[in-house]
């Protein structure tokens, strides 16, 4: 388990370590679960992601279905806050701001857990969401996709 493990590094010395992770993993068959902000990171060492709110896994894909089709609106925010490399993400990124608080971990709300923070909550959102497939092996916990 990695939980934010190259975080607090340079980013030199992230990409060393990351780089020994992957050799590791290729030559021990190693399986991670690494836990991370940096999508970038994510992307580069991940095979099936998971993203969680609030403790609770909302979109569930291999890496390459998540990055290409993030479903869930807390996953579209998330991947907004990333820094756009070229000049066209530049040009194309717009970022979600998120409205109202964070609701307490300790005593969440019922049904969505995002619903008082996603820009597309409706009464529906009350009660608590089933996964839907979004595609093969590529998963979502969100009434949009009834």
């Amino acid at each position: 388990m990695c939980d934010e493990a190259v975080s607090a590094l340079d980013v030199s010395i992230q990409a060393q370590i990351i780089n020994l992770l992957k050799d590791l993993q290729d030559e021990l068959k190693l399986t991670y679960l690494f836990i991370s902000h940096d999508l970038n990171i994510v992307h580069f060492i991940s095979d099936e992601i998971l993203v969680m709110y609030l403790g609770q896994i909302v979109e569930r894909g291999t890496m390459e279905s998540v990055y290409r089709n993030r479903a869930h609106p807390y996953t579209q925010a998330l991947f907004s806050a990333t820094p756009a490399f070229t000049a066209e993400e530049k040009r194309n990124k717009q970022r979600i701001l998120l409205e109202g608080d964070v609701p307490s971990p300790v005593d969440p709300p019922a049904g969505c857990r995002f619903c008082g923070r996603c820009p597309y909550a409706t009464a529906k959102c009350a009660e608590e969401p089933q996964w839907y497939e979004v595609e093969e092996n590529h998963i979502v916990k969100c009434h949009l996709f009834a």
